[in-house]
């Protein structure tokens, strides 16, 4: 019980985290669930949720979505992400939580360090390779955001722009990891409590991060995420 509401403590966090910077659910998901979740659970309670918060935020500004800049991150995504997953079903999971670990450090140093330093062209080449690394990332970890990230917000100004299009990314990424996980019987049973506990997080996560969206410094914000999901990754890589 402990575990569940403990569980929706931290959707609140992630979906509000989300809600404001675009991205941000998964890794704070990933990077707390492990430590009291089996890995493939983790990554299906992850991977719906975060579907869930796409569709939250989508329904709010899906006018802004801009499809010139998303068809090609999405059709290259989806390959990384079939590759993911079944690299991810072929391997002990234990592995992978160790891969997590030192990913989330790795992540966490990058995007402390330098997303605000980076900046890319809109051509074939960057948005085929942040597709498959984002589409890959997401099959192995349920973290597909950061590469994506960079990239949206390297090729759109306009904020709310930016705020549908990436969302909508992950809503495609998301029902198409599900789609695969469900068929290749990946998805665990008994998961339903813990993702219900997570929707009522989700709730009020988005909620009051849709209330600060126009108006937040998020820099701060992320830095501390930042140092969090460090710390969150060495404990993995250690312990898992």
């Amino acid at each position: 019980m402990l575990a569940t509401v403990f569980l929706g403590a931290v959707s609140a966090v992630s979906s509000f985290l989300q809600s404001v910077t675009g991205f941000g659910f998964g890794i704070v998901m990933m990077a707390v669930m492990p430590l009291f979740l089996e890995y493939h659970s983790a990554l299906a309670i992850s991977t719906t949720l975060s579907m869930t918060l796409n569709i939250v935020i989508l329904l709010k500004c899906w006018r802004d979505i801009d499809l010139k800049q998303l068809w090609l991150p999405v059709l290259f995504c989806l390959c990384g992400s079939t590759f993911g997953t079944f690299l991810m079903a072929s391997s002990p999971s234990p592995i992978y939580k160790r891969i997590l670990g030192v990913f989330l450090i790795l992540l966490a140093i990058w995007l402390y360090f330098f997303s605000d330093r980076v900046r890319i062209k809109p051509t074939v080449l960057s948005a085929g390779l942040a597709g498959i690394v984002s589409g890959t990332c997401g099959g192995l970890f349920s973290v597909n955001g950061p590469p994506m990230v960079l990239y949206f917000v390297s090729v759109i100004e306009d904020k709310r722009t930016y705020m549908a299009t990436i969302q909508c990314y992950f809503m495609i990424n998301n029902m198409y990891l599900l789609a695969i996980r469900y068929f290749s019987n990946l998805i665990p049973s008994g998961i339903a409590v813990s993702v219900l506990w997570g929707l009522a997080g989700l709730i009020l996560g988005s909620f009051l991060g849709g209330r600060v969206f126009n108006s937040m410094d998020t820099k701060k914000l992320k830095g501390f995420i930042y140092i969090f999901m460090a710390m969150s990754g060495a404990w993995i890589a250690i312990t898992g």
